[in-house]
């Protein structure tokens, strides 16, 4: 009986400690990893199209097709990254009903055990 409640103190204490750092590290450290990637592509298309309209001064024609081509990759990369965004919030989200489901079982598990 002691060996069986140690079992359940560890493998509660391993449940708690995985949740914490599934909750704090890996979602925290993808999230600011989105940012910042977020941001390097967010000035650097800014410098982007500075570039087409400077290169383009002679055709007026060339200069809209360039503009059209970067606001498009623009556009693209932007729904690509919220995408990213889109997609950690879903993962996170099942990761905690995932870690509440665990949580419910191991109590009910826990009380039924009592009641034997």
């Amino acid at each position: 009986m002691f060996y069986q409640n140690f079992i359940s103190k560890i493998r509660y204490w391993d449940n708690i400690t995985a949740k914490w750092l599934m909750r704090h590290f890996y979602f925290t450290f993808f999230q600011i990893v989105l940012v910042v990637i977020f941001l390097v592509w967010f000035v650097n298309m800014f410098k982007v199209v500075d570039v087409n309209y400077q290169v383009s001064n002679d055709s007026p024609i060339l200069e809209r097709i360039m503009t059209a081509q970067s606001l498009n990759i623009m556009i693209l990369a932007f729904l690509a990254i919220l995408n990213c965004f889109w997609i950690l919030f879903v993962l996170s989200t099942t990761q905690r009903i995932n870690s509440l489901l665990k949580d419910i079982s191991y109590h009910l598990n826990r009380l039924s055990h009592k009641n034997k």
